[in-house]
């Protein structure tokens, strides 16, 4: 049996092959680190978006807004005052759309995170963005029908789809209105200072 001498195959003539295939396993070991290093770092940076979205979608003073335009939309006919109310939403809505398009937000991100806000918002307000479509011309102001489509088709994947007709309008907007009023209330007992408490119970110093 022939012996292969180790030693000159690695360092002497001929060990070209030895090395080059050292090199390559050195480039894909680097490769592998940097793919998962982006890769890490892609996902803290979606985090961070899908935080900073939450905030500004939750922050007292949008929802506020909501609360202010939900109430509207419950007790007057679709005006001009509507729509002018609903722009900080359906600017948040672009904002969202428009991270989508880009490639900065997944689908999946937008859908469970603010699908069902998307969709709800952009039904109650078809009304008052309709009529001003009708007052200006060029391109349609806040058409997310791509979006919305999309969301939908998603809700069907895992069987859950939001009735948003017609018929639903009222009990979109009186959840609105109940939700964001329970949320104001929460915001306002927060920075009252007072600590919920059971009535009679003893409250620690």
């Amino acid at each position: 049996m022939q012996l292969i001498n180790w030693s000159g195959a690695i360092i002497g003539p001929g060990s070209e092959w030895f090395w080059a295939f050292a090199q390559f396993i050195v480039v894909v070991v680097s490769l592998f680190g940097i793919y998962r290093q982006l890769r890490s770092q892609g996902a803290a940076n979606a985090v961070q978006r899908i935080e900073a979205l939450e905030g500004q979608w939750t922050s007292p003073r949008m929802t506020y807004q909501r609360l202010d335009l939900a109430v509207h939309l419950r007790t007057h006919p679709p005006d001009l005052e509507g729509y002018f109310k609903a722009r900080p939403i359906l600017d948040f809505i672009t904002n969202l759309e428009n991270l989508w398009k880009q490639g900065y937000l997944g689908l999946g991100e937008i859908h469970d995170n603010f699908g069902t806000n998307v969709q709800a918002w952009v039904a109650v307000t078809r009304h008052v963005v309709d009529l001003r479509r009708g007052t200006i011309t060029g391109p349609a102001p806040y058409d997310f029908e791509a979006l919305v489509r999309e969301l939908r088709a998603a809700d069907r994947k895992v069987g859950s789809e939001l009735p948003v007709g017609p018929e639903a309008l009222s009990r979109l907007l009186d959840y609105a209105i109940s939700s964001s009023t329970a949320d104001l209330r929460q915001e306002a007992a927060r920075q009252s200072g007072l600590l919920p408490a059971v009535p009679g119970a003893d409250v620690p110093a």
